[in-house]
């Protein structure tokens, strides 16, 4: 044997030794092992050393463990290409594919091709991934799919931070929530599993839809400029900034909107409008109490107003309220009461059948207003009670004279749009 060939053959020889070696203590972390292969053949491929691994391979390097039907070495630039019912395990996380590359020197493995991971707590599937076993960052791409037991979520590109239990999905991403009948989609999405709270961003839109018990589906649609969700003890949903709501008659726009998923409330905060029907009501802040999904109450705190279309032939005649507090109450026929607490001052117009009969402006420590059909029923002032009637002749076509400060009929009320993909549209 030439010393060509006695050189080669040394070098078989001692990749042979190191194929069933045992990694010296310290190195566990970075030594690569073969546990067990039917067969192992190693040969120089244009001059690099090559070691193939075949049939029930079973191989690791430190805390990673690989098992899979075939496994090519190539030892110099330390990839090792695996082929065939492809496991990789890293303690409690596995991930499955048909194929995959492994890479020695930074511990990071590259799976192809329908793509699962399971770590006790979620399951994750996708076309591609990638997984670093320090510090535990798995990247993946490509119809991503992620179920745990509260809801699924897909994307097209998500990354997973095993340690910190957090990720971040981005791109067309969408959350189901079964239980809560909730759907939730965006552009990108943070969560946080040990403290179950997530975050969208760019363009969240949230989507709840309910089953009366009249067989008519309740669908509340609420677009922002973030979303955020709260699953501990009180489940609750936040909508920052530019936030617009519609649920059936009811909608709103505001600075921030807290929606409790159980309770049947929303809270709006920053300046909010809502309306209802012909009713606009505004403030600093205001609650929203609904019961089984219709709306029963709003308390509108600070600045509080209120603005009422009083007859449809007289679409410019607004009835108004302002006061520092309001309490609005509805029942199934809409507004029957409406308590203005402090500073109380009201504009209401009256009406001879179907003709205008001129308006009322009235102002007291409280004013309470009863509805009827839409209209000004009865109405009650309580301390320092001051009162004006303007007959017809003067009031009409003079509106806006009469109109309380700081009261505007809004052009902007965000309405429903219907289809497969319900959304919000704002227009008067």
């Amino acid at each position: 044997m030439n010393s060509a060939g006695l050189r080669r053959q040394v070098l078989v020889n001692l990749l042979v030794v190191a194929a069933f070696s045992r990694p010296a203590i310290g190195q566990e972390n970075r030594v690569f092992v073969i546990h067990n292969a039917d067969s192992v053949q190693v040969k120089l491929i244009n001059g690099e050393a090559v070691r193939e691994a075949i049939g029930h391979v079973l191989i690791s390097q430190g805390r990673i463990e690989i098992a899979c039907d075939r496994a090519k070495e190539f030892v110099e630039k330390g990839i090792i290409n695996l082929n065939g019912n492809l496991v990789i395990r890293d303690e409690k996380t596995t991930m499955r594919a048909p194929r995959g590359i492994y890479h020695k020197t930074d511990r990071r493995a590259e799976v192809f091709d329908n793509v699962v991971l399971d770590d006790g707590n979620v399951r994750l599937t996708s076309k591609y991934g990638e997984y670093l076993a320090e510090p535990r960052i798995g990247f993946f791409r490509g119809n991503v799919r992620v179920v745990d037991t509260a809801s699924t979520i897909t994307s097209d590109s998500l990354t997973y931070f095993r340690n910190a239990q957090e990720s971040i999905a981005e791109g067309h991403v969408r959350i189901v929530n079964e239980t809560d009948h909730v759907v939730i989609t965006g552009g990108k999405l943070e969560h946080d599993a040990r403290t179950q709270f997530s975050r969208m961003a760019l363009k969240p839109v949230l989507v709840q839809r309910d089953s009366l018990p009249s067989g008519v589906t309740d669908t509340l649609v609420v677009c922002s400029q973030v979303m955020e969700a709260y699953r501990d003890s009180i489940k609750k949903f936040v909508a920052i900034d530019s936030v617009k709501i519609v649920r059936a008659d009811l909608a709103g726009i505001g600075g921030l909107a807290i929606f409790f998923t159980q309770g049947d409330s929303i809270l709006l905060r920053r300046s909010p409008v809502a309306w209802y029907g012909q009713t606009q009501i505004s403030g600093d802040s205001m609650n929203v109490y609904l019961l089984r999904r219709k709306l029963r109450q709003v308390d509108v705190m600070g600045n509080a107003g209120a603005l009422s279309r009083s007859d449809s032939l007289y679409p410019q005649r607004l009835d108004q309220i302002e006061g520092e507090s309001m309490r609005l109450t509805f029942a199934d026929s809409g507004l029957t009461r409406i308590d203005v607490d402090v500073h109380a001052i009201s504009v209401y117009h009256v009406y001879e059948d179907t003709l205008g009969n001129g308006l009322n402006k009235i102002s007291g420590d409280r004013v309470v207003l009863h509805f009827a059909g839409g209209k000004v029923s009865n109405i009650r002032i309580l301390g320092g009670v001051e009162g004006q009637y303007v007959p017809e002749n003067l009031a009409r076509n003079r509106e806006e004279q009469y109109a309380l400060p700081g009261l505007t009929w809004r052009k902007d009320r965000p309405r429903l749009r219907y289809g497969a993909k319900p959304g919000i549209v704002s227009a008067e």
